[in-house]
């Protein structure tokens, strides 16, 4: 019997010949230049280094418009953390070039009114000309459902008996919009704004008063 050999690793990537698998960048709509007064680790002095980079952000408008904007943002360097530092950018989760709008609206299409996920593809990338991947929406629901699961167990602490702790992703966006729009809120608007809050300080702000009054 012949031993068992170790395959060789594979390069990462696209064969050679193979389109490479990326989003495109559109056309910009505005750029809006970044910069810092204080780190925004430890809130030291900063001084500005001769260097900076670009993050483009595609996101939807309240009327639904498509957007897409180039964020500049200057580098600077802080003495006390000893690293190069940078403005944050607000408008997306880090490593995301689709903004919370275009994400919340479209997880509200799904979980609030049932809308499938090829219709919402439809409506994305042939409607509003907003280019969208099934996995690439389903990624992000996921990553804002673990952001938002202090809120759902806010929700429990209120409305239910506490066994739904640990419940899937899913479960967590639909009950926290369900509950959203149960007590006259915007589901889309509080989740953005939470969302900005989130990526600005690294925890969400409070539950909307009008949940925590009921509960």
């Amino acid at each position: 019997m012949k031993p068992k050999t170790k395959g060789r690793r594979k390069k990462p990537g696209a064969r050679p010949g193979h389109p490479g698998s990326h989003r495109e960048t559109p056309k910009l709509d505005k750029t809006v230049p970044h910069s810092l007064e204080r780190c925004p680790d430890c809130s030291g002095s900063v001084s500005k280094c001769n260097s900076s980079r670009s993050r483009i952000i595609e996101d939807l408008q309240e009327d639904s418009k498509p957007s897409v904007t180039e964020h500049v943002l200057s580098r600077y360097w802080c003495s006390h953390c000893r690293k190069k530092v940078e403005p944050v950018v607000e408008d997306a989760l880090p490593d995301s070039q689709i903004g919370h709008r275009a994400i919340c609206l479209a997880g509200m299409m799904h979980y609030l009114q049932g809308t499938t996920l090829s219709q919402i593809l439809d409506v994305y990338n042939y409607h509003l000309h907003f280019p969208v991947t099934e996995g690439g929406l389903v990624q992000a629901w996921h990553r804002i459902g673990e952001i938002f699961r202090p809120w759902y167990d806010g929700f429990l602490n209120s409305y239910g008996d506490g066994s739904e702790r640990g419940a899937q992703t899913q479960s967590v966006l639909m009950t926290i919009m369900c509950t959203l729009k149960m007590c006259g809120h915007n589901p889309v608007q509080i989740l953005v704004d939470a969302l900005k809050s989130y990526v600005r300080s690294g925890k969400l702000p409070p539950l909307p008063t009008k949940i925590t009054a009921n509960g």
